[in-house]
């Protein structure tokens, strides 16, 4: 890597690393926030939905939106204007405070504010999703513009691990304790660490414009359209986004109750759930240092089949106790399976797709990849509120982990066919 190259690398992980930091602090302190407003799992389970909606309905036109524009200028403003969309949410807390309850309650809360906060959190979540998808979209075209082909694997593992230590092991238990002091202050602190995440990005240096022959003046269906059809050609790429997409289905049917497991069967307050987030953070840190070793020992198909096994033993493990270790266990055990898996599939990603093919044909790929979790996080609430008529509340707490273990362990098994070294290795050696 090139001296330039080099310092823009070391920018874009420095601006990473704020972003994810503020991400970290906001995806503990929103739901939280969120179960102090209501106890039904569906409708905490809605805010991810709405949040993760956009993966499913937005992500072709974010494929054409980074291969026409300036991918660097994408970057800055999805970051501005999520800038002060935190700041209305932060008045908006600020002006109701003092009906929202400090405590967790047993019983659903009831109070003048409630419909209202609800409905601008629904709103506000669906943006933030615009603008996340926006933003990741750019950003995985983006590095190799500034990262040669051969160093792509490693600059990846260097930007998840950052991602998981800002993300789980610093955010969250940060989160934790700001919430403590207010239910504001994690939003304040979400809205500064945006900003110097900004000034970073800001500092790359280089001419990002799109070329002329980007084709500007296309229309916006005809360009979704090539970059569907190129994929739609590639078997080893629309199978690792179809076993993606599973591994988020039955992930996401799992997270948005996760703050309602800990509170009522783990019994554990703000602070407490955060360092549980230290177990995600951890296996992440391994995940992101160990990846390339173990695709040096084992080629990518043993490797992609190794992580699969991870993330089926991760969702289960939680149905099995109360014991909050055994369960930060399981999240670094599927957070490890996670980065090694994206090291590896992004990787292959990035080597495959011609840039003026990636931003369109990356948003195909997410939309098979991602595009299920919005349906995941709706049936795990869903499955949560009306198991509750037939059985007790622990139980129904419990079912989407028995649910998503079981499922994952079928995909697992499909692994070791559909995901041969012959197949990586002669659809790479054809690109």
């Amino acid at each position: 890597m090139n001296k330039e190259n080099k310092r823009n690398f070391n920018y874009l992980i420095s601006a990473s690393a704020f972003s994810n930091l503020a991400d970290g602090i906001a995806g503990f302190a929103y739901p939280w926030l969120f179960s102090l407003i209501t106890r039904d799992a569906q409708l905490i389970a809605l805010i991810t939905v709405f949040s993760t909606l956009p993966h499913l309905i937005f992500v072709l036109f974010a494929g054409v939106i980074a291969d026409k524009f300036n991918r660097k200028k994408i970057l800055i403003f999805s970051r501005i204007i999520q800038i002060i969309l935190t700041g209305l949410f932060i008045f908006v807390i600020v002006i109701n405070l003092d009906q929202i309850p400090k405590s967790v309650q047993i019983i659903e809360p009831e109070f003048q504010a409630k419909f209202f906060i609800i409905t601008i959190s629904y709103l506000l979540a669906f943006t933030f999703g615009i603008l996340e998808v926006t933003r990741d979209n750019a950003a995985q075209s983006f590095l190799p513009q500034i990262v040669e082909k051969g160093f792509l694997s490693k600059a990846n593992g260097r930007l998840f691990g950052v991602e998981l230590v800002t993300n789980n092991f610093l955010g969250a238990p940060i989160a934790g304790l700001l919430i403590g002091m207010s239910l504001y202050t994690p939003f304040i602190a979400d809205t500064v660490l945006l900003i110097i995440s900004t000034f970073f990005i800001f500092k790359i240096s280089g001419n990002f414009e799109r070329p002329v022959d980007n084709k500007k003046s296309e229309k916006t269906l005809d360009l979704i359209k090539e970059g569907i059809s190129w994929l739609k050609k590639q078997v080893l790429l629309k199978r690792l986004a179809i076993y993606t997409g599973l591994a988020n289905f039955f992930g996401a049917m799992q997270f948005p109750i996760m703050v309602l497991f800990a509170q009522e069967i783990l019994e554990l307050n703000s602070v407490q759930y955060a360092f549980l987030a230290y177990g995600a953070a951890i296996g992440g840190l391994l995940g992101s240092t160990l990846a390339n070793k173990i695709n040096e020992v084992f080629k990518e198909s043993k490797t992609l089949i190794f992580a699969m096994f991870l993330f089926s033993l991760g969702m289960f493990l939680p149905y099995l106790t109360r014991n909050p270790f055994i369960v930060a266990l399981a999240f670094a055990t599927t957070s490890f399976g996670s980065i090694v898996w994206n090291v590896q599939a992004v990787s292959i990603r990035q080597s495959i797709i011609p840039d003026n093919l990636l931003g369109r044909v990356n948003s195909v790929y997410r939309l098979l990849a991602l595009g299920l979790t919005p349906l995941g996080s709706l049936f795990g609430g869903t499955i949560v509120k009306y198991s509750e008529i037939y059985f007790d509340r622990v139980f129904s707490l419990r079912l989407p982990f028995l649910l998503a273990g079981i499922a994952m362990t079928f995909v697992f098994i499909t692994s070791f066919k559909l995901l041969s070294q012959d197949l990586i290795n002669s659809t790479k050696n054809k690109s």
